[in-house]
């Protein structure tokens, strides 16, 4: 698989949070996704803090959504 490739579905898979019903779970899965493309050198450490980032910032928006829903 390329680096392009790769780079791109892990793209798609935090793109997945914003409609995700299951969050955490789905968080963690694409948290282990960064790991591994930072410890297989296929992304950088700064590039792999600016994913987590973006993540964090997406998972933070759906959870409020799904508690403003549930009130």
């Amino acid at each position: 698989m390329s680096n392009h490739v790769a780079l791109a579905r892990l793209g798609l898979e935090i793109a997945k949070i914003r409609r995700s019903c299951t969050p955490l779970p789905d968080r963690t899965f694409v948290m282990g996704m960064i790991e591994m493309a930072e410890f297989a050198e296929i992304i950088d450490a700064p590039t792999a803090n600016r994913y987590r980032n973006v993540l964090d910032a997406k998972f933070v928006e759906r959870n409020a959504e799904i508690r403003s829903a549930a009130a």
